[in-house]
C-alpha cells in the first residue's frame, strides 16, 4: 500500500474514532494558502485542530513523534487564519494528534489531546 493510500485510510479511521469519542466533525483536508490542517472538530465548547499521522511500523518512532515543531507552528498559523476567516473571536481551541499505528491486519487509533 502506498504512502498516500495508508494516510487516507488513517484520516478515514481517525475520523470514525473521534465521532466514536465524541467529537463533531466540522471539515477535513482544511487548506489555504498557508498549509493545511486534516480534520476541524468541536467537543466540549473547543474547536480543535487535529493532525493525525498513520505508520506501518515503529521503524522511525510513533506515529505522533513526526509531528514536528515546524509541523505544529505551521498548523497554528492555518488555524489562526481559520478563525479570522470564520469570524471566531470567542471559545476556546486547542490541537490534538491523533495517532494511528498498523497492528498486523488491525490499527490502533490514539487521540492525544492538547498535544502542542
Amino acid at each position: 500500500m502506498l504512502n498516500h493510500e495508508i494516510g487516507k485510510r488513517g484520516e478515514l479511521l481517525a475520523q470514525k474514532h473521534l465521532k466514536e469519542a465524541g467529537y463533531e466533525i466540522i471539515t477535513v483536508n482544511y487548506r489555504c494558502r498557508l498549509g493545511e490542517i486534516d480534520i476541524i472538530a468541536s467537543k466540549d465548547n473547543y474547536i480543535i485542530f487535529i493532525e493525525v499521522k498513520t505508520r506501518r511500523n515503529n521503524n522511525y518512532g510513533l506515529p505522533y513523534e513526526s509531528v514536528s515543531t515546524v509541523k505544529q507552528k505551521r498548523i497554528r498559523k492555518v488555524a489562526a487564519y481559520y478563525l479570522k476567516v470564520n469570524n471566531i473571536f470567542q471559545g476556546d481551541c486547542r490541537f490534538d494528534v491523533v495517532s494511528i499505528e498498523r497492528n498486523g491486519m488491525d490499527y490502533i487509533c490514539e487521540i492525544i489531546q492538547d498535544a502542542f
